[in-house]
Protein backbone atom coordinates (compact mmCIF):
# COMPACT_ATOMS: atom_id res chain seq x y z
CA UNK A 1 0.00 0.00 0.00
CA UNK A 2 1.53 3.31 -1.07
CA UNK A 3 1.29 6.13 1.44
CA UNK A 4 2.06 9.76 1.14
CA UNK A 5 4.82 11.50 3.05
CA UNK A 6 2.49 13.12 5.59
CA UNK A 7 0.71 9.90 6.52
CA UNK A 8 4.06 8.22 7.19
CA UNK A 9 5.08 11.16 9.39
CA UNK A 10 1.72 10.85 11.20
CA UNK A 11 2.42 7.14 11.75
CA UNK A 12 5.86 7.93 13.17
CA UNK A 13 4.29 10.46 15.52
CA UNK A 14 1.62 7.92 16.54
CA UNK A 15 4.31 5.29 17.21
CA UNK A 16 6.07 7.67 19.59
CA UNK A 17 2.82 8.81 21.22
CA UNK A 18 1.50 5.26 21.62
CA UNK A 19 4.85 3.83 22.75
CA UNK A 20 5.44 2.66 26.27
CA UNK A 21 6.53 5.58 28.44
CA UNK A 22 9.32 4.80 30.89
CA UNK A 23 8.50 5.88 34.42
CA UNK A 24 10.16 9.03 35.75
CA UNK A 25 11.69 9.95 32.37
CA UNK A 26 10.80 11.49 29.06
CA UNK A 27 11.82 8.32 27.22
CA UNK A 28 9.49 6.11 25.18
CA UNK A 29 9.96 2.52 24.00
CA UNK A 30 8.68 1.86 20.47
CA UNK A 31 8.91 -1.07 18.12
CA UNK A 32 12.25 -1.02 16.32
CA UNK A 33 10.79 -2.96 13.40
CA UNK A 34 7.88 -0.51 13.01
CA UNK A 35 10.22 2.50 13.19
CA UNK A 36 12.64 1.11 10.61
CA UNK A 37 9.78 0.11 8.33
CA UNK A 38 8.39 3.67 8.38
CA UNK A 39 11.85 5.15 7.84
CA UNK A 40 12.38 2.85 4.85
CA UNK A 41 9.09 4.06 3.37
CA UNK A 42 10.18 7.67 3.87
CA UNK A 43 13.52 7.03 2.17
CA UNK A 44 11.76 5.40 -0.76
CA UNK A 45 9.58 8.49 -1.22
CA UNK A 46 12.47 10.96 -1.33
CA UNK A 47 13.14 12.18 -4.86
CA UNK A 48 16.21 10.78 -6.63
CA UNK A 49 17.30 14.36 -7.26
CA UNK A 50 18.19 14.80 -3.56
CA UNK A 51 20.67 11.92 -3.80
CA UNK A 52 22.04 13.39 -7.02
CA UNK A 53 22.46 16.82 -5.42
CA UNK A 54 24.28 15.26 -2.48
CA UNK A 55 26.59 13.41 -4.91
CA UNK A 56 27.26 16.64 -6.79
CA UNK A 57 28.23 18.47 -3.62
CA UNK A 58 30.52 15.61 -2.56
CA UNK A 59 32.07 15.53 -6.05
CA UNK A 60 32.66 19.29 -5.95
CA UNK A 61 34.36 18.96 -2.56
CA UNK A 62 36.55 16.14 -3.92
CA UNK A 63 37.52 18.19 -7.00
CA UNK A 64 38.34 21.23 -4.88
CA UNK A 65 40.37 19.10 -2.49
CA UNK A 66 42.34 17.61 -5.37
CA UNK A 67 42.88 21.07 -6.86
CA UNK A 68 44.17 22.37 -3.54
CA UNK A 69 46.47 19.37 -3.12
CA UNK A 70 47.78 19.76 -6.69
CA UNK A 71 48.31 23.49 -6.19
CA UNK A 72 50.07 22.85 -2.86
CA UNK A 73 52.34 20.26 -4.48
CA UNK A 74 53.15 22.61 -7.34
CA UNK A 75 53.88 25.47 -4.95
CA UNK A 76 56.05 23.20 -2.83
CA UNK A 77 57.92 22.01 -5.91
CA UNK A 78 58.39 25.59 -7.03
CA UNK A 79 59.66 26.63 -3.60
CA UNK A 80 62.02 23.64 -3.46
CA UNK A 81 63.23 24.37 -6.94
CA UNK A 82 63.77 28.02 -6.07
CA UNK A 83 65.60 27.15 -2.86
CA UNK A 84 67.88 24.76 -4.72
CA UNK A 85 68.78 27.30 -7.35
CA UNK A 86 69.13 30.37 -5.14
CA UNK A 87 72.49 29.24 -3.85
CA UNK A 88 74.03 30.18 -7.16
CA UNK A 89 74.08 33.89 -7.94
CA UNK A 90 73.49 34.01 -11.70
CA UNK A 91 71.09 31.12 -11.64
CA UNK A 92 69.21 32.54 -8.68
CA UNK A 93 67.43 35.15 -10.85
CA UNK A 94 66.40 32.46 -13.31
CA UNK A 95 65.23 30.26 -10.46
CA UNK A 96 63.15 33.08 -9.01
CA UNK A 97 61.53 33.70 -12.39
CA UNK A 98 60.86 30.01 -12.91
CA UNK A 99 59.43 29.66 -9.40
CA UNK A 100 57.16 32.66 -9.96
CA UNK A 101 56.06 31.26 -13.32
CA UNK A 102 55.31 27.84 -11.81
CA UNK A 103 53.52 29.46 -8.89
CA UNK A 104 51.42 31.58 -11.27
CA UNK A 105 50.64 28.49 -13.36
CA UNK A 106 49.62 26.55 -10.26
CA UNK A 107 47.41 29.34 -9.01
CA UNK A 108 45.80 29.76 -12.44
CA UNK A 109 45.27 26.00 -12.73
CA UNK A 110 43.67 25.87 -9.29
CA UNK A 111 41.47 28.87 -10.11
CA UNK A 112 40.27 27.28 -13.37
CA UNK A 113 39.50 23.98 -11.66
CA UNK A 114 37.59 25.77 -8.92
CA UNK A 115 35.60 27.85 -11.44
CA UNK A 116 34.71 24.73 -13.44
CA UNK A 117 33.72 22.81 -10.30
CA UNK A 118 31.48 25.66 -9.18
CA UNK A 119 29.95 25.98 -12.65
CA UNK A 120 29.25 22.25 -12.79
CA UNK A 121 27.68 22.26 -9.31
CA UNK A 122 25.62 25.34 -10.18
CA UNK A 123 24.31 23.68 -13.37
CA UNK A 124 23.32 20.53 -11.51
CA UNK A 125 21.72 22.51 -8.67
CA UNK A 126 19.86 24.63 -11.24
CA UNK A 127 18.46 21.47 -12.83
CA UNK A 128 17.57 20.15 -9.40
CA UNK A 129 15.82 23.43 -8.60
CA UNK A 130 13.70 23.05 -11.71
CA UNK A 131 12.81 19.48 -10.86
CA UNK A 132 11.96 20.35 -7.27
CA UNK A 133 9.97 23.40 -8.49
CA UNK A 134 7.87 21.14 -10.70
CA UNK A 135 7.43 18.74 -7.80
CA UNK A 136 6.25 21.62 -5.58
CA UNK A 137 3.78 22.64 -8.31
CA UNK A 138 2.43 19.09 -8.34
CA UNK A 139 2.09 19.16 -4.57
CA UNK A 140 0.26 22.49 -4.79
CA UNK A 141 -2.05 21.15 -7.51
CA UNK A 142 -2.74 18.07 -5.43
CA UNK A 143 -3.63 20.22 -2.44
CA UNK A 144 -5.96 22.34 -4.61
CA UNK A 145 -7.65 19.19 -5.91
CA UNK A 146 -8.00 17.91 -2.37
CA UNK A 147 -9.59 21.18 -1.22
CA UNK A 148 -11.91 21.23 -4.26
CA UNK A 149 -12.95 17.64 -3.58
CA UNK A 150 -13.53 18.45 0.08
CA UNK A 151 -15.53 21.60 -0.80
CA UNK A 152 -17.65 19.63 -3.29
CA UNK A 153 -18.41 16.98 -0.67
CA UNK A 154 -19.37 19.66 1.86
CA UNK A 155 -21.68 21.42 -0.58
CA UNK A 156 -23.33 18.09 -1.53
CA UNK A 157 -23.79 17.28 2.14
CA UNK A 158 -25.31 20.74 2.70
CA UNK A 159 -27.65 20.32 -0.28
CA UNK A 160 -29.04 17.07 1.12
CA UNK A 161 -29.99 18.65 4.44
CA UNK A 162 -31.73 21.76 3.14
CA UNK A 163 -34.78 21.44 0.89
CA UNK A 164 -35.65 24.09 -1.64
CA UNK A 165 -38.91 25.96 -1.02
CA UNK A 166 -41.45 25.87 -3.80
CA UNK A 167 -43.90 28.54 -4.57
CA UNK A 168 -47.23 27.32 -5.82
CA UNK A 169 -48.94 29.66 -8.28
CA UNK A 170 -52.55 30.61 -7.48
CA UNK A 171 -55.22 28.65 -9.35
CA UNK A 172 -56.25 30.16 -12.64
CA UNK A 173 -59.25 32.45 -12.46
CA UNK A 174 -58.99 33.27 -8.78
CA UNK A 175 -57.69 36.57 -7.70
CA UNK A 176 -58.08 38.01 -11.16
CA UNK A 177 -60.91 40.38 -11.81
CA UNK A 178 -61.99 40.61 -15.30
Amino acid sequence: MTQDLWSIIDELEAAVTDGMHLPLSDRVMISEQELFSLLDELRAMLPEELSQARSVVLEEERILSEARARADRTVKEAEEYAAKLTSESEISMQAEEEAQRKLAEAEESARKIKVEAHRYADDVLKQLGGILGRAMERVSEGRKELRASSDAKESRAGAKTSRPTRTVPPPAGRGEKG
